[in-house]
Protein backbone atom coordinates (compact mmCIF):
# COMPACT_ATOMS: atom_id res chain seq x y z
CA UNK A 1 0.00 0.00 0.00
CA UNK A 2 1.28 3.08 -1.20
CA UNK A 3 1.96 5.83 2.01
CA UNK A 4 0.04 8.46 2.17
CA UNK A 5 0.52 11.56 0.26
CA UNK A 6 1.49 14.57 3.51
CA UNK A 7 2.82 18.07 3.89
CA UNK A 8 6.16 16.84 4.33
CA UNK A 9 6.27 15.56 0.97
CA UNK A 10 5.92 18.64 -0.88
CA UNK A 11 8.91 20.48 -2.63
CA UNK A 12 10.72 22.96 -0.35
CA UNK A 13 9.21 26.33 -2.48
CA UNK A 14 5.44 25.01 -1.95
CA UNK A 15 6.27 24.49 1.81
CA UNK A 16 7.20 28.28 1.52
CA UNK A 17 4.60 29.48 -0.16
CA UNK A 18 1.87 27.75 2.24
CA UNK A 19 3.88 28.49 5.06
CA UNK A 20 3.69 32.31 4.10
CA UNK A 21 -0.25 31.96 3.64
CA UNK A 22 -0.51 30.52 6.73
CA UNK A 23 0.97 32.71 8.56
CA UNK A 24 -1.06 35.45 6.47
CA UNK A 25 -3.54 34.68 7.47
CA UNK A 26 -2.76 34.71 11.24
CA UNK A 27 -1.82 38.19 11.17
CA UNK A 28 -5.03 38.51 9.17
CA UNK A 29 -7.02 37.74 11.75
CA UNK A 30 -5.37 39.09 14.35
CA UNK A 31 -6.21 42.63 12.58
CA UNK A 32 -10.05 41.45 12.39
CA UNK A 33 -9.83 41.36 16.15
CA UNK A 34 -8.12 44.69 16.40
CA UNK A 35 -11.31 45.86 14.26
CA UNK A 36 -13.66 44.10 16.50
CA UNK A 37 -11.94 46.66 18.95
CA UNK A 38 -12.44 49.63 17.08
CA UNK A 39 -16.30 48.40 15.71
CA UNK A 40 -17.80 46.77 18.16
CA UNK A 41 -16.06 48.47 21.87
CA UNK A 42 -16.53 51.28 23.71
CA UNK A 43 -13.26 52.27 23.08
CA UNK A 44 -12.91 51.84 27.10
CA UNK A 45 -9.31 50.56 27.02
CA UNK A 46 -10.54 47.21 27.04
CA UNK A 47 -8.52 45.37 24.25
CA UNK A 48 -11.83 43.44 23.22
CA UNK A 49 -15.61 44.22 23.06
CA UNK A 50 -17.28 42.75 26.48
CA UNK A 51 -20.15 40.52 26.89
CA UNK A 52 -22.04 43.51 27.44
CA UNK A 53 -20.84 45.48 23.73
CA UNK A 54 -22.00 41.73 21.92
CA UNK A 55 -25.36 41.64 23.47
CA UNK A 56 -25.91 45.39 22.64
CA UNK A 57 -24.41 45.53 18.82
CA UNK A 58 -26.52 42.34 18.17
CA UNK A 59 -29.54 42.04 20.49
CA UNK A 60 -29.95 45.90 20.71
CA UNK A 61 -30.50 45.85 24.07
CA UNK A 62 -28.55 46.66 26.96
CA UNK A 63 -28.37 46.25 31.39
CA UNK A 64 -30.45 48.85 32.82
CA UNK A 65 -27.69 51.75 34.31
CA UNK A 66 -30.47 54.24 34.83
CA UNK A 67 -29.09 56.23 32.69
CA UNK A 68 -31.39 57.78 29.74
CA UNK A 69 -30.70 56.06 26.16
CA UNK A 70 -30.04 58.71 23.33
CA UNK A 71 -31.06 58.47 19.98
CA UNK A 72 -28.71 56.52 17.11
CA UNK A 73 -27.97 60.55 15.80
CA UNK A 74 -26.63 61.67 19.11
CA UNK A 75 -24.76 58.58 19.79
CA UNK A 76 -22.98 59.10 15.92
CA UNK A 77 -22.40 62.74 16.54
CA UNK A 78 -20.88 62.71 20.08
CA UNK A 79 -18.18 60.49 19.50
CA UNK A 80 -14.28 60.98 19.61
CA UNK A 81 -13.44 63.53 17.19
CA UNK A 82 -9.80 62.01 16.76
CA UNK A 83 -11.60 57.97 16.48
CA UNK A 84 -12.13 58.07 12.57
CA UNK A 85 -15.38 57.41 10.70
CA UNK A 86 -16.81 54.03 11.99
CA UNK A 87 -20.69 52.51 12.38
CA UNK A 88 -20.41 53.78 15.94
CA UNK A 89 -18.76 57.29 15.60
CA UNK A 90 -19.51 60.29 12.71
CA UNK A 91 -17.85 63.19 15.26
CA UNK A 92 -15.18 63.62 12.48
CA UNK A 93 -17.78 64.97 10.60
CA UNK A 94 -17.51 68.19 11.85
CA UNK A 95 -13.96 68.40 12.66
CA UNK A 96 -11.27 67.21 10.08
CA UNK A 97 -13.58 65.41 7.95
CA UNK A 98 -15.67 68.68 7.18
CA UNK A 99 -15.42 71.20 4.58
CA UNK A 100 -13.03 74.10 4.78
CA UNK A 101 -11.70 72.70 8.28
CA UNK A 102 -8.10 72.88 7.61
CA UNK A 103 -8.60 76.10 6.16
CA UNK A 104 -10.33 77.77 9.08
CA UNK A 105 -7.65 76.18 11.25
CA UNK A 106 -4.78 77.82 9.61
CA UNK A 107 -6.92 81.05 9.45
CA UNK A 108 -8.52 81.55 13.24
CA UNK A 109 -6.64 78.92 14.94
CA UNK A 110 -7.06 75.54 15.78
CA UNK A 111 -8.23 76.49 19.30
CA UNK A 112 -11.27 78.54 18.02
CA UNK A 113 -12.37 76.15 15.02
CA UNK A 114 -12.72 73.12 17.59
CA UNK A 115 -14.52 75.28 19.83
CA UNK A 116 -16.61 75.94 17.34
CA UNK A 117 -17.55 72.62 16.39
CA UNK A 118 -18.11 71.18 19.03
CA UNK A 119 -20.73 74.27 19.58
CA UNK A 120 -22.11 72.85 16.58
CA UNK A 121 -22.09 69.30 18.28
CA UNK A 122 -24.17 70.53 21.23
CA UNK A 123 -26.66 73.02 19.66
CA UNK A 124 -27.85 69.91 17.49
CA UNK A 125 -27.61 67.59 20.99
CA UNK A 126 -30.22 69.87 22.25
CA UNK A 127 -32.60 69.99 19.09
CA UNK A 128 -32.40 66.32 19.26
CA UNK A 129 -33.50 66.30 22.98
CA UNK A 130 -36.42 68.60 22.14
CA UNK A 131 -39.99 66.81 22.04
CA UNK A 132 -40.76 65.20 18.72
CA UNK A 133 -42.73 67.97 17.73
CA UNK A 134 -40.86 70.95 18.64
CA UNK A 135 -37.88 69.00 16.64
CA UNK A 136 -39.67 68.60 13.74
CA UNK A 137 -40.76 72.84 13.97
CA UNK A 138 -37.36 73.72 14.78
CA UNK A 139 -36.27 71.81 11.30
CA UNK A 140 -38.73 72.82 8.81
CA UNK A 141 -38.46 76.55 10.32
CA UNK A 142 -34.75 76.10 10.34
CA UNK A 143 -34.42 77.90 13.32
CA UNK A 144 -33.68 76.89 16.84
CA UNK A 145 -32.44 79.51 20.37
CA UNK A 146 -28.29 79.69 20.67
CA UNK A 147 -27.70 78.49 23.58
CA UNK A 148 -26.12 80.82 26.14
CA UNK A 149 -22.33 81.56 26.28
CA UNK A 150 -21.35 78.99 23.52
CA UNK A 151 -18.87 79.05 20.70
CA UNK A 152 -20.62 78.37 17.18
CA UNK A 153 -19.83 78.82 13.68
CA UNK A 154 -20.94 82.25 12.43
CA UNK A 155 -22.28 80.69 9.11
CA UNK A 156 -24.97 79.07 10.57
CA UNK A 157 -25.71 81.69 13.20
CA UNK A 158 -28.73 84.26 11.79
CA UNK A 159 -28.57 88.09 11.73
CA UNK A 160 -30.13 88.86 15.12
CA UNK A 161 -27.51 86.75 16.95
CA UNK A 162 -29.46 84.49 18.85
CA UNK A 163 -30.91 82.43 16.74
CA UNK A 164 -29.31 79.17 14.76
CA UNK A 165 -30.23 77.53 11.21
CA UNK A 166 -30.36 73.95 12.87
CA UNK A 167 -31.25 72.90 9.44
CA UNK A 168 -28.37 74.39 7.42
CA UNK A 169 -25.90 73.13 10.02
CA UNK A 170 -26.92 69.63 9.77
CA UNK A 171 -26.98 69.51 6.07
CA UNK A 172 -23.63 70.80 5.73
CA UNK A 173 -22.12 68.28 8.29
CA UNK A 174 -24.26 65.09 7.58
CA UNK A 175 -25.99 65.20 3.85
CA UNK A 176 -22.15 65.46 2.29
CA UNK A 177 -22.49 61.50 2.84
CA UNK A 178 -25.40 60.66 3.40
CA UNK A 179 -27.94 62.98 1.03
CA UNK A 180 -29.81 61.30 -1.10
CA UNK A 181 -28.34 59.17 -3.92
CA UNK A 182 -24.83 59.60 -1.32
CA UNK A 183 -21.81 57.56 -0.46
CA UNK A 184 -23.38 55.69 2.82
CA UNK A 185 -26.47 54.54 4.32
CA UNK A 186 -28.78 55.54 5.65
CA UNK A 187 -29.88 58.54 3.45
CA UNK A 188 -31.32 61.46 5.45
CA UNK A 189 -32.12 64.39 3.17
CA UNK A 190 -35.86 64.32 4.61
CA UNK A 191 -36.97 64.70 7.69
CA UNK A 192 -38.97 61.54 7.40
CA UNK A 193 -35.69 59.46 6.88
CA UNK A 194 -34.03 61.56 9.56
CA UNK A 195 -36.54 61.38 12.43
CA UNK A 196 -36.01 57.37 13.28
CA UNK A 197 -32.06 58.54 14.13
CA UNK A 198 -33.39 61.29 15.87
CA UNK A 199 -35.62 59.86 18.18
CA UNK A 200 -34.55 58.09 21.10
CA UNK A 201 -35.36 54.26 22.49
CA UNK A 202 -38.19 54.44 24.63
CA UNK A 203 -37.24 54.10 28.62
CA UNK A 204 -38.92 50.90 29.12
CA UNK A 205 -37.33 48.24 31.12
CA UNK A 206 -37.68 44.68 29.79
CA UNK A 207 -37.73 41.33 32.09
CA UNK A 208 -34.79 38.80 31.14
CA UNK A 209 -33.63 35.66 31.85
CA UNK A 210 -32.81 35.15 35.54
CA UNK A 211 -34.57 38.64 36.37
CA UNK A 212 -32.07 40.86 34.71
CA UNK A 213 -33.69 44.24 33.30
CA UNK A 214 -32.78 45.07 29.95
CA UNK A 215 -33.54 48.54 28.22
CA UNK A 216 -32.85 49.27 24.08
CA UNK A 217 -30.36 50.89 23.02
CA UNK A 218 -29.90 52.48 19.15
CA UNK A 219 -26.62 50.16 18.98
CA UNK A 220 -27.47 47.54 17.50
CA UNK A 221 -26.48 46.52 14.13
CA UNK A 222 -29.24 47.05 11.60
CA UNK A 223 -30.73 44.03 9.14
CA UNK A 224 -28.61 46.17 6.04
CA UNK A 225 -25.28 45.66 8.15
CA UNK A 226 -25.84 42.60 9.42
CA UNK A 227 -26.42 40.94 5.61
CA UNK A 228 -23.42 42.65 3.97
CA UNK A 229 -21.34 41.16 7.34
CA UNK A 230 -22.88 37.22 6.62
CA UNK A 231 -22.31 37.88 3.21
CA UNK A 232 -18.57 38.95 3.67
CA UNK A 233 -18.04 36.31 6.22
CA UNK A 234 -19.67 33.27 4.04
CA UNK A 235 -17.80 34.13 1.19
CA UNK A 236 -14.25 35.18 2.01
CA UNK A 237 -13.75 33.46 5.48
CA UNK A 238 -15.34 29.79 4.19
CA UNK A 239 -12.58 30.02 1.58
CA UNK A 240 -9.93 31.00 3.79
CA UNK A 241 -10.59 28.55 6.57
CA UNK A 242 -11.32 25.77 4.20
CA UNK A 243 -7.95 26.03 2.70
CA UNK A 244 -6.58 25.98 6.05
CA UNK A 245 -8.59 23.43 6.99
CA UNK A 246 -8.07 21.00 3.70
CA UNK A 247 -3.98 22.35 4.48
CA UNK A 248 -4.57 20.56 8.01
CA UNK A 249 -5.74 17.17 6.57
CA UNK A 250 -2.96 16.52 4.72
CA UNK A 251 -0.47 16.83 7.98
CA UNK A 252 0.44 13.38 8.95
CA UNK A 253 -1.46 13.21 12.53
CA UNK A 254 -3.92 10.96 13.18
CA UNK A 255 -6.93 10.39 11.33
CA UNK A 256 -9.03 10.87 14.48
CA UNK A 257 -7.50 14.75 14.89
CA UNK A 258 -7.39 15.43 11.71
CA UNK A 259 -11.13 14.85 10.86
CA UNK A 260 -12.37 16.89 13.92
CA UNK A 261 -10.10 19.91 13.69
CA UNK A 262 -10.04 20.04 9.62
CA UNK A 263 -13.94 21.03 9.63
CA UNK A 264 -14.29 22.74 13.12
CA UNK A 265 -13.11 26.31 11.95
CA UNK A 266 -16.02 26.07 9.20
CA UNK A 267 -18.86 24.55 11.22
CA UNK A 268 -17.85 27.10 14.45
CA UNK A 269 -18.21 30.06 11.95
CA UNK A 270 -21.80 28.80 10.28
CA UNK A 271 -22.43 28.55 14.35
CA UNK A 272 -21.15 32.07 14.95
CA UNK A 273 -23.67 33.46 11.87
CA UNK A 274 -26.10 32.00 12.92
CA UNK A 275 -26.17 33.23 16.45
CA UNK A 276 -26.21 36.49 15.05
CA UNK A 277 -29.38 36.39 13.26
CA UNK A 278 -30.67 34.12 16.64
CA UNK A 279 -29.62 37.28 18.78
CA UNK A 280 -32.36 39.19 16.84
CA UNK A 281 -35.59 36.93 17.65
CA UNK A 282 -36.79 38.43 21.10
CA UNK A 283 -35.37 40.66 24.03
CA UNK A 284 -35.74 37.56 26.15
CA UNK A 285 -33.72 34.83 25.02
CA UNK A 286 -31.88 37.22 22.09
CA UNK A 287 -29.27 37.95 24.80
CA UNK A 288 -28.70 34.32 24.72
CA UNK A 289 -27.43 33.95 21.89
CA UNK A 290 -25.69 36.76 21.62
CA UNK A 291 -23.53 35.65 24.67
CA UNK A 292 -23.31 32.28 22.50
CA UNK A 293 -21.31 34.39 19.89
CA UNK A 294 -18.67 34.66 22.36
CA UNK A 295 -18.02 31.05 22.45
CA UNK A 296 -18.29 30.42 18.72
CA UNK A 297 -16.17 33.28 18.09
CA UNK A 298 -13.48 31.80 20.49
CA UNK A 299 -13.62 28.62 18.81
CA UNK A 300 -12.95 29.70 15.66
CA UNK A 301 -10.40 31.77 16.69
CA UNK A 302 -8.41 29.03 18.79
CA UNK A 303 -9.40 26.03 16.11
CA UNK A 304 -7.60 28.60 13.44
CA UNK A 305 -4.42 29.31 15.42
CA UNK A 306 -4.34 25.40 15.87
CA UNK A 307 -4.36 24.87 12.63
CA UNK A 308 -1.63 27.41 11.15
CA UNK A 309 0.74 26.32 14.30
CA UNK A 310 -0.01 22.45 13.98
CA UNK A 311 0.44 22.48 9.97
CA UNK A 312 3.65 24.46 10.15
CA UNK A 313 5.07 22.49 12.62
CA UNK A 314 3.79 19.53 10.62
CA UNK A 315 5.59 20.57 7.77
CA UNK A 316 9.05 20.51 8.52
CA UNK A 317 11.96 18.34 9.94
CA UNK A 318 14.58 19.52 12.79
CA UNK A 319 16.13 22.17 11.17
CA UNK A 320 12.51 23.49 9.68
CA UNK A 321 10.85 23.40 13.68
CA UNK A 322 14.28 25.40 14.82
CA UNK A 323 13.46 28.03 12.17
CA UNK A 324 10.11 28.21 13.21
CA UNK A 325 10.63 28.44 16.87
CA UNK A 326 13.22 30.85 16.41
CA UNK A 327 10.38 33.18 14.18
CA UNK A 328 7.58 32.30 17.29
CA UNK A 329 9.89 34.06 19.52
CA UNK A 330 11.25 36.80 17.45
CA UNK A 331 7.06 37.48 16.82
CA UNK A 332 6.68 37.15 20.92
CA UNK A 333 9.26 39.67 21.38
CA UNK A 334 8.18 41.84 18.43
CA UNK A 335 4.36 41.73 20.06
CA UNK A 336 6.18 42.96 23.10
CA UNK A 337 7.45 45.52 22.07
CA UNK A 338 4.84 46.74 19.87
CA UNK A 339 1.86 45.95 23.03
CA UNK A 340 4.25 47.85 25.10
CA UNK A 341 4.72 51.08 22.48
CA UNK A 342 1.81 51.40 20.56
CA UNK A 343 -1.49 48.95 21.91
CA UNK A 344 -0.75 49.83 25.82
CA UNK A 345 -0.23 53.48 25.65
CA UNK A 346 -3.40 53.84 22.98
CA UNK A 347 -5.58 51.93 25.23
CA UNK A 348 -4.54 54.23 28.26
CA UNK A 349 -5.91 56.98 26.29
CA UNK A 350 -9.01 55.48 25.89
CA UNK A 351 -9.57 54.83 29.21
CA UNK A 352 -8.29 58.35 30.23
CA UNK A 353 -11.36 60.09 27.78
CA UNK A 354 -13.55 57.49 29.25
CA UNK A 355 -13.08 58.64 32.59
CA UNK A 356 -13.45 62.20 31.36
CA UNK A 357 -16.77 61.33 29.65
CA UNK A 358 -17.79 59.41 32.83
CA UNK A 359 -16.98 62.50 35.52
CA UNK A 360 -19.21 64.53 32.78
CA UNK A 361 -21.97 62.38 34.04
CA UNK A 362 -25.47 61.50 32.28
CA UNK A 363 -28.87 62.10 33.30
CA UNK A 364 -30.74 59.97 35.05
CA UNK A 365 -34.19 59.11 34.55
CA UNK A 366 -36.95 56.80 36.00
CA UNK A 367 -38.17 53.52 33.29
CA UNK A 368 -41.54 52.19 33.11
CA UNK A 369 -41.97 48.72 33.66
CA UNK A 370 -43.01 46.99 30.54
Amino acid sequence: MAARFTLRHLPLPAKLVVSAFLISVGVGYFSALVQLHMQHGDRDGNPLPTPENVIEHFSGVKKFDGVAAVSKLEGLINGDPEGGFSKANMAIAFFAKSTGYDKEVKDRGEKNVRDERDGERKLLTAWLNLPADQRKAAFEANAMPRLPDQPLTAEFVKDDGKTVEVQSLFEARCLKCHGEGGSNKPEMHTYAKLEPLATAPPAELIDGIGGEKWVRSTKQTTVEGLTQSTHAHLLSFSMLFGLTGLTFAFTSYPGLLRGFLGPLVLVAQLADISCWWLSRVDYYYGPLFAQAILVTGGVVGLGLSAQIVLCLFNMYGRKGKAGLLALAFASVGLFGVLTDKVIAPALAVERAKKSVEAKAGGEVVPATKK
